[in-house]
């Protein structure tokens, strides 16, 4: 067999084990319990299986942006030891889109679009943290449960082939609950205090995003800005340091260029 009839193989049989499983699950006490007791590792495992986004259309970045990119995550994990229950890669992807998403296994990925959007590595960060948030939170193995469980998801998973940008397009366009989202934004604010980042970057980026009259899709079953600056107050800044440097952030915004 090849190594694609190998891949398209082992996905099916996993994935009638994990329909098999999960309906019984979820019939009895819905999805949430089971995706909180499956082990990281497992869903490492089938996101190095799956891999929707393909290399190609991640930038490869100078050798400083990089570096700048590993200081941004090394400011926002690890911050405490419930952080080593997971792990996380960021990549920027070279689409003038203004999104981020996150895959299975921690896979993060924002646009280049994103980063020209931002105004400063603060609000970048807000949103990194948000994205890391569902991930931590298990809503990316939960929308991808509830997705494969849909008839299109079995169509996905049980036709003749399955290509990157299917798996890709079922993770961007993976809609989040609105209580989801507003969990997503209070694990960001939580992660941005205990890393000493200012949070004005965070509310200025959604703001703003609201205003222009097109909200990213990313954003779009976000809490209201009104809960929102409710939820900000919760987090007030204490002792904040700058993420970059505004020479390094002028380098980093560059990304893909």
């Amino acid at each position: 067999m090849t190594e694609t009839a190998d891949k398209a193989s082992y996905i099916k049989g996993l994935a009638w084990l994990l329909l098999g499983t999960g309906v019984a699950v979820v019939l009895a006490f819905g999805i949430a319990p089971f995706v909180r007791a499956v082990p990281f590792g497992w869903e490492r495992s089938l996101a190095q299986v799956i891999q929707p986004v393909p290399p190609a259309d991640v930038c490869a970045g100078t050798f400083q942006q990089r570096a700048l990119l590993k200081k941004l995550m090394g400011r926002l994990y690890p911050l405490d030891k419930n952080d080593s229950r997971f792990s996380f890669d960021v990549h920027i992807l070279n689409s003038a889109q203004v999104n981020a998403f996150a895959e299975l296994g921690g896979e993060i990925f924002i646009d280049k679009g994103l980063l020209q959007k931002a105004r400063s590595p603060e609000e970048v960060a807000g949103v990194l943290a948000h994205e890391m948030s569902h991930v931590s939170r298990r809503h990316i193995l939960e929308g991808f449960l509830v997705r494969v469980m849909t008839f299109q998801g079995l169509q996905l998973i049980f036709g003749p082939s399955v290509s990157n940008a299917q798996w890709a397009a079922l993770f961007m366009n993976m809609g989040f609950t609105r209580s989801q989202e507003a969990e997503a934004d209070r694990g960001a604010l939580e992660r941005l205090q205990k890393a000493h980042i200012d949070n004005r970057g965070f509310e200025a980026f959604f703001e703003r995003m609201a205003r222009s009259g097109s909200m990213p899709e990313f954003l779009s079953d976000h809490p209201s800005n009104e809960s929102r600056l409710e939820m900000i107050k919760e987090f007030p800044n204490g002792y904040t340091r700058p993420v970059m440097s505004d020479e390094e952030w002028k380098v980093f915004k560059a990304y893909c260029r």
